[in-house]
């Protein structure tokens, strides 16, 4: 049996494997793009190209010749003419293009680093730390922009559990079960070529999150004997196994997205569907608040989380607007220790939930409550908030720096057919920077990164994603879906 990693040889499909060569693991070996060892499922999942490199075009268009149907009637002995050609015509699809970045920087003298070496021998240049983060954030970005370039397919080609129509209409029931699977191999099967190079079989891949296959099992013991003995564990048969398999039904072999370090997964659409309670943030957020002080508490008996002069909660409206949800005057009853909660600046109704979570924006985070005063509605975090929400977005109707949502957590099952559903597009290729330090002692450094290219629907048939209610794992039990 081979190896994982030799079986899937499309995981160099990435943005820089393809495109740029790793070019910048040539000057500085700290800075890992493995895609082969980091734990991602969407990126191999894009098919890239690299059509308008430099060009500075903001779209590339390709054109498709559509050709005539075929007329099989017959023509007379005597014709000495063809009377009508078959028809021709064209298509386009247009891929557009962004740029996307990021950048990270700290003085020399930060506690935070200071912190660092000795915690790690004491070792005198820690820019190799910054430069190995930066690489992580390149491989992690280009993963959550794949994964909502799937999101943003057409609604037709999306499903929902329990015969539900919508993600605002999945209840505690609508979880991922079996009934799925006979339609996928109906509407998917055969189609272009097998996602698994080699395959003959044509086996559908589904990716999904850990909580959606704790429901599936548990929907089998409902079953009758002879569907439940169609799931076969991984471990259970030979030949090779994909990264993450777990086990295969019905001719789909599923694939378990990993969850990262702090149990957030990427197939988790967190409090996307429908809400229990939301509330405005009245004060603004720093990069750093939001976790308990680490000089009085310590994080799941064991973290020393953050620094000490930062503010260890986020404010939550005291007032009262009338709303329907209520983003005021919030019942703290609603929250309790160990939700996962999104903070997010964006509220849209796109996912049939008026003034729901956009699980798509940049500034949407998900962090684990482990305090609650209910007093003075605050929460507290298991980790700090990382970026600034210091800016009221309101516009005159009150003060609000962001929102904080509880919702019905949505599982995002995403099924593949064949490769080539969505096309990544590289106008212009990865780039690493380090500017030199600006200030008069040279010990501000910075590292930084960007890219310009395109996440595009393709083949919008050679996929599909059913939308279930899922349960998520939290500290000696489960939040049931």
């Amino acid at each position: 049996m081979g190896a994982p990693d030799d079986f899937f040889s499309y995981y160099s499909r990435n943005p820089v494997g393809v495109i740029d060569q790793n070019i910048w693991l040539d000057r500085d070996a700290e800075v890992n793009l493995a895609f082969n060892t980091m734990p991602v499922v969407y990126t191999p999942l894009v098919s890239w190209i690299n059509r308008s490199q430099q060009t500075g075009a903001p779209i590339s268009e390709f054109t498709d010749l559509l050709e005539g149907d075929v007329n099989n009637d017959e023509i007379a002995m005597s014709a000495q003419y063809i009377p009508e050609p078959f028809g021709v015509d064209s298509r386009a699809r247009r891929i557009s293009v962004a740029r996307y970045g990021d950048k990270v920087q700290f003085n020399e003298t930060s506690n935070i680093f200071q912190q660092w070496k000795l915690g790690t021998g004491g070792g005198r240049d820690w820019r190799p730390v910054l430069r190995g983060l930066l690489g992580q954030n390149v491989v992690k970005k280009m993963e959550i922009l794949s994964r909502n370039a799937y999101l943003s397919g057409p609604s037709e080609f999306h499903t929902f559990a329990g015969g539900k129509t919508s993600i605002a209409a999945l209840g505690s029931g609508d979880t991922f079960g079996i009934e799925a699977a006979n339609a996928w191999n109906l509407r998917l099967g055969y189609t272009g070529s097998p996602v698994i190079p080699g395959d003959t079989a044509a086996a559908k891949v589904c990716i999904v999150p850990p909580g959606a296959i704790y429901d599936f099992q548990e929907s089998l013991h409902t079953t009758n004997a002879t569907d439940a003995a169609m799931w076969k564990a991984s471990i259970e048969y030979s030949g090779m196994k994909l990264r993450y398999e777990i086990g295969e039904y019905k001719n789909i072999r599923f694939i378990q997205a990993p969850t990262d370090r702090y149990g957030i997964n990427p197939a988790v659409l967190y409090n996307t569907g429908a809400i229990v309670v939301q509330a405005k943030v009245t004060s603004p957020i720093t990069a750093g608040d939001g976790s308990p002080d680490p000089e009085a508490e310590k994080v799941d008996g064991v973290w020393y989380v953050g620094q000490k002069a930062v503010t260890h909660y986020i404010q939550l409206d005291t007032g009262n607007d009338g709303a329907t949800p209520p983003v005021a005057n919030v019942d703290m009853s609603h929250f309790a220790l160990n939700d996962q909660v999104s903070i997010h600046l964006v509220r849209t109704n796109a996912w049939g939930v008026t003034n729901g979570v956009d699980p798509t924006s940049g500034k949407t985070v998900v962090r684990r409550i482990v305090k609650i005063d209910a007093v003075n509605k605050r929460l507290s975090f298991d980790r700090p908030i990382m970026s600034n929400y210091i800016v009221d977005i309101d516009a005159g109707a009150g003060t609000t720096y962001a929102y904080v949502t509880k919702g019905r957590h949505v599982g995002m099952n995403l099924v593949m057919g064949s490769v080539g559903g969505i096309m990544g597009n590289v106008n212009r290729p990865l780039r690493f920077y380090e500017p030199k330090p600006i200030d008069d002692f040279d010990s501000i450094f910075r590292f930084s990164w960007d890219f310009v290219g395109g996440f595009n629907i393709w083949e919008p048939n050679l996929f599909e994603i059913h939308f279930s209610s899922v349960s998520t794992p939290k500290p000696g039990g489960i939040n049931q879906a």
